[in-house]
Order: C-alpha cells, then structure tokens, then sequence
C-alpha cells in the first residue's frame, strides 16, 4: 500500500517560485536507486582452462552472466574445504577456506539458474559423504550409552560415598556426553545459531550457508538474534575462529575451537541498503560482491551442454584432498609468491589511509580474501591435471592472478554496491530520504518530516541538518524563502521536480 502523500501545515501557504529562480542543478546520481558504476566482466582467463569452459557453457546454456556461474564455483571449493585447507602466507599468517559471497541483481538477472549447478553437484557430494554416516551413527550409539553407564556407575558410587561419609568422586569425563547425532552436511539453507553450531559440531571443517535472500538475513541478525550475539558469532565465522554458543536445549554451552562457516546468497538492488546497513561491525566488509551486466542473448540452438561430468569429478578431487582443522592441507606461499603479495600489501596500506566508511572496511578485508583467493586459485588448477598428491605450493603466478582478480575485478563491483547505498553513513542515509520523497511524492519538506517520517526518527536535530544539507548539495532540496510572520515558522524545502 502506497503512503498518503504529505499535506503542508493547516494555513500554511506555499511558496511560488519566481520566474527568475535559478534552475535546478543536476541531481548527484550516487543518490539515486538506479544508477551504478560500469563494471567488469568476470575474467575467465584467470581460470584453468576446463573450469573457464565449464563455467562459460554452463552460463550461456543458463542464459545468466558468467559471473554467477564462477562464484557458485567458488562457493563449491570453500564449501568442500572451510578449515580442512589453509593458506600459508607465512608462519603465523593462516587463512581457511571460508568466502561470503553476495550476488546482486533483478529477480530476473539469472541468479538461482547460475548457482543451481554448483548446488547439485555439492549434494551429489553430500550423498557420497553419507555413505559413511551409518558407521558413524553406530559409534555414536556406542559413545552415548557408554556414557550413560558410565552416569549410572558414577551415581552408585556417590551414594556409596555419601553414606560413609566420604566425598563424591568426580564424574568421569565420558560421562558427559550428550552431544546429538549430525549427519555429513556441506550445505545449510538456514538455521539457527544453536543448530548451526550443533551442524558444525558434527562437520567440523564447516558448511555453507546457501540462501536466495541475504538482505533480510543480515539486517535481522542484529535486531532479533539473542540480542545481537548471533552477528558476534558470525563475524568470528568468516575468520573460522572459536565461538562457545549457549544452548537452550543443553545444560552446558558448546565450545568448538573453530567455527567455518561461508555464505553465498542474492540480493535485489532495490535492498542493498538494508542488506549493508546495521552495527559499523565489518559484516558487510567481508563479503565478495559480484553485480554484472546482463548477458547477449544466446538462441537455443547455439548453446553448449556443459561438462557437468567432468566439473564434478575435479570437484571431488579436490574435496577428496581437504584434511581435519586440527591436521589441515596447507598451501604454502613460495617465496616468489610471498614477494608479489607483499607489494599487493604495501600498495593496499597506502590506499586504505585515504579511505573511510564501507570501502575502508572492505578493503582492510581485501589481505585475507586475497590469501583465499590464491589458494582456491591453486585448488583449481591441480584438479585439472588429475595428479595423485595433493598441492602444497602457492606460486608466484598464482598470487598475482588472486591480486588481479581481487583488484581488477572484485574491488569495481564492490565499489557499485556501496554506491549504489552511499559511500559513507550520510550517503545511506540520504538515499533512504531520496526514497522516501519518491514513494511520498513530496513537494516540499520540513526539518521535521526527514527526521521523523523519512528517517524514521533514528537521527537527532543537528543529523537532520546534516543530511539536508547533503540532499540540497546533491541537487534534491532547495531552501524556500521564509515568509514574514510574527514568529518565525519553520524552515521547510522544495523537492526537484526531476525527482519523480
């Protein structure tokens, strides 16, 4: 339902604008919902051959950007490793395989056809990991009535003890054990903190979250989940760092020393602001964005089958190779490497000073991001090649191509979704008011209306003031002469016609 549009004050007569005012300048269209930065394609050349090809065909047959189809793959590769393979940039410097990535685009755009195909080949791999899963359940089995002999056995004695007086032993440490049977998973659709920490428990080099919707998701996790800690925990997930989560349906809270979790979802680009808006915490700094021009049409006829066969058998090598958190694959960065990373970090250092808001964050990102870059860059090219031993080696070339891609490709498409909700705080703010003058219809504002109907009253006075001061600066308000009154009235704004 549409908002009323605004009526002025009771008695209050509109200003007429004289035939000698100024026109209006050109509106500032950072401000506006429908325009963007150009942006690059996705560089396939970067890509081993059999994986640019697969990637390529699969979206020509999907009609939807190549984009998509490459970040679906790379969600396969973190999904099949998380904790299980690091990057070793040096001896103290580690990254785990975990990616958050966000692919903006109309409903239209292709994004579920483009994912759908790294989607079923993880659950043809899930599948395969099932297979283990009735050993695994009867060991479970096992484990929890060894423990409950083990309870029942520690009882007897404390009563024993009690009636000579003595004190109680201690219970025995597989007495404990009341941890529920998790089957093999890779992907979650959605869960809650408590339930995506017990999934962990169980698949301890971590999953994914595949959703087709992230801007609700991550604006509700500060609002409603247990007062904010889920978004707490979920920053600690990106890093694949310790969490303990408290659980309503257990006595003791769960301690898991690391905590994979990587995220793949889509958003409109009418909800971007949403999505990215919240606690100045860094969520929204973590995550890859992709936003690409749509595609040439391909007719039927001329579209290729893609080598799904194929795509999958150099997946499951490289799950195959993922290892334990505790013991993970490392891929170490030659010293060749680590001296091409090391100018990518001192150039990255200078540029980062001269930036603030979400791009700082994202860029302060950009070392650890690029690291997993490398790394699943390495992954890809040794599962062509069909070798028996796993990869240890992060090369020279390889960095640079993560360095390049992070740069040349990444960063753009970064850069269009924070301008498409505002490069800083007052931006956001101001294209939400730029909304809501366009929904309302308005033809002229007061102080008031901003701070109370547009912004919803999340911003005082003297914010208000500054971000009229940015919308009249972006070319959408103009102070109105103040007519002569006894007491001097409110200040109020006319809207740029050219708004609507």
């Amino acid at each position: 339902m549409q908002p009323d549009r605004i009526s002025p004050p009771p008695g209050y007569v509109p200003y007429e604008p004289a035939v000698h005012d100024n026109p209006w300048p050109e509106i500032d269209r950072s401000l506006l919902d429908d325009a963007r930065r150009v942006v690059p394609p996705f560089p396939l050349h970067l890509l081993p051959d059999p994986w640019a090809c697969w990637v390529s065909e699969t979206a020509q047959a999907a009609g939807t950007p190549t984009d998509y189809v490459a970040q679906g793959l790379f969600a396969s590769v973190a999904a099949v490793c998380g904790a299980g393979v690091q990057a070793r940039v040096t001896s103290s410097w580690h990254e785990s395989l975990v990616l958050w990535q966000a692919l903006v685009g109309s409903p239209s755009s292709g994004k579920s056809p483009a994912l759908s195909a790294s989607r079923r080949q993880l659950a043809h791999i899930e599948d395969l990991m099932r297979a283990d899963d009735t050993q695994r359940k009867a060991r479970h089995a096992t484990a929890v009535e060894d423990a409950r002999l083990l309870t029942e056995a520690w009882h007897i004695a404390c009563s024993e003890a009690a009636k000579r007086g003595e004190p109680a032993p201690e219970q025995p440490i597989g007495a404990g054990f009341d941890q529920p049977f998790v089957p093999s998973q890779l992907v979650v659709a959605d869960a809650t903190m408590e339930a995506l920490a017990d999934v962990v428990a169980g698949n301890p080099r971590g999953v994914i979250l595949w959703r087709d919707e992230l801007s609700a998701w991550l604006a509700n996790l500060g609002r409603y989940a247990n007062g904010g800690s889920d978004r707490a925990h979920w920053l600690e997930a990106w890093a694949a760092a310790g969490v303990t989560v408290n659980r309503r349906s257990r006595n003791q809270p769960l301690h898991l020393a690391k905590f994979p979790v990587s995220v793949i979802g889509t958003i409109q680009p009418d909800r971007i602001a949403e999505a990215i808006s919240g606690a100045d915490d860094g969520m929204a700094a973590r995550f890859l964005y992709v936003w690409p021009e749509a595609p040439e049409y391909t007719p039927l006829m001329d579209r290729l089958t893609p080598g799904d066969d194929d795509a999958l058998d150099m997946l499951q090598q490289i799950a195959r190779v993922a290892r334990t958190p505790q013991a993970p694959l490392t891929l170490r960065f030659d010293d060749q490497a680590i001296l091409a990373f090391d100018h990518f970090l001192r150039g990255l250092h200078a540029e980062t000073r001269d930036r603030d808001g979400l791009e700082a964050g994202w860029l302060g990102k950009g070392p650890g991001t690029v690291a997993r870059l490398a790394a699943i860059l390495a992954l890809l090219a040794w599962s062509t090649n069909a070798h028996i031993e796993a990869p240890e080696i992060v090369q020279q070339t390889t960095a640079q191509d993560a360095v390049t891609l992070w740069r040349t490709y990444f960063q753009p498409h970064a850069l269009a979704v924070f301008g498409q909700s505002g490069s800083n705080d007052r931006d956001r703010l101001a294209r939400r008011a730029v909304r809501w003058l366009r929904t309302t219809g308005a033809t002229e504002v007061s102080r008031e209306q901003i701070r109370t109907e547009a912004m919803g009253s999340t911003v005082d006075a003297e914010g208000a003031d500054r971000l009229i001061a940015r919308l009249e600066r972006g070319g959408v308000l103009r102070l109105l002469p103040t007519p002569k009154a006894r007491h001097r009235p409110a200040k109020r704004w006319a809207v740029n016609s050219a708004l609507k």
